[in-house]
């Protein structure tokens, strides 16, 4: 075979370099200084190591060779009080469900809202949610 095979993308961290860049310009005090990544770091019993913290885990992929990918992408946010872990949860969702400019994402589909609890290792406030999100296959 010649030519440039199609190669899965990694959805997850498409979904976090864009809610960077998205969390970043918000006026929201949810959004302050919030960390964005794909793992929660080497906190004490598992947790982020600080907080505001927004997890990005992918639970579920799909591919419809050569062209488009469907990735269930749950979001799980720690913060100071229940309320503003929801909140950022929200948020976050909200702002990776807006029509994205044209790249890699097609279009992204809420699958749950924000759910508040404790984290049972740390007894930080979180919350959780996830996403459909449909995104192109990069041509390498």
């Amino acid at each position: 075979m010649t030519g440039r095979v199609p190669v899965p993308a990694d959805v997850a961290e498409l979904v976090v370099r864009r809610l960077r860049g998205l969390l970043g310009g918000q006026a929201h005090d949810v959004a302050a200084q919030v960390q964005v990544s794909t793992e929660t770091g080497a906190g004490p019993d598992g947790g982020p190591p600080s907080l505001p913290w927004l997890l990005v885990a992918e639970d579920g992929h799909t591919w419809q060779w050569p062209a488009v990918q469907r990735a269930v992408v749950r979001l799980t946010a720690w913060h100071h009080s229940p309320h503003a872990s929801k909140a950022l949860a929200g948020l976050a969702l909200g702002l990776l469900c807006a029509p994205a400019p044209p790249g890699p994402f097609l279009r992204v589909e809420p699958i749950s809202a924000p759910l508040a609890g404790i984290d049972p290792h740390t007894a930080a406030p979180l919350a959780t949610c996830a996403a459909a999100v449909y995104a192109r296959t990069p041509s390498n």
